[in-house]
């Protein structure tokens, strides 16, 4: 996983949908057409929707919506830290995680409401996401599931805002048939065989 990150694709800001209303990338990525459907093309399974925010993202199968705000039409209202007490170990196929970029974004645009440890999130998501399951994730960096060696780069993507904005950057990691366990007693990581047919989830 470690070394440097390719680009796959840029978006850049602008232009118009359908409907003749401008596309401009705001604090609801989602309603930014570009950013939604680069995301619905890659929903697979139970989807957890770590934080859900205002739109709804079309799926044929489950998605689970979580937000901090108790104002959204959500399922649960948990800070993302949390979520792995609250669901089976890998119970989901895909994650997407679009929280508040930074605290400044998070006091201006969302109430003062964020994840208190983002890389607890994504810690949470490893237990969370089954093998050959995937995680989405929205921010200021690529760094996205790099810190766990079960899974592996599979896109990235830059989302342009203009001139003097710094661009969203998506990544797209996907859980390899091959994780890492603890060896009994000792804190020695082995590969465990993982997948869908069968194997240790």
């Amino acid at each position: 996983m470690n070394g440097p990150v390719a680009v796959d694709q840029t978006v850049s800001n602008g232009g118009r949908d359908r409907d003749g209303s401008p596309r401009m990338l705001s604090r609801w990525t989602f309603q930014y057409t570009p950013a939604r459907q680069f995301v619905e093309r890659r929903l697979e399974g139970r989807v957890l929707n770590a934080c859900a925010g205002k739109t709804k993202l079309n799926h044929d199968g489950e998605i689970v919506r979580n937000d901090l705000n108790p104002e959204r039409d959500a399922d649960h209202y948990l800070d993302v830290v949390e979520l792995p007490e609250h669901f089976e170990p890998r119970s989901f196929d895909t994650i997407v995680f679009d929280p508040p970029f930074d605290q400044k974004q998070a006091e201006e645009k969302y109430d003062g409401l964020h994840a208190s440890d983002v890389y607890g999130a994504l810690e949470g998501f490893e237990k969370l996401v089954r093998p050959g399951g995937a995680v989405i994730c929205f921010g200021w960096n690529s760094w996205g599931m790099r810190s766990f060696g079960a899974f592996e780069r599979e896109d990235t993507y830059l989302f342009q805002r203009g001139p003097i904005h710094r661009d969203v950057i998506a990544t797209i990691d996907r859980r390899t048939s091959s994780s890492l366990a603890t060896d009994g007693d000792s804190n020695r990581s082995v590969d465990t065989v993982s997948d869908r047919d069968g194997g240790e989830r």
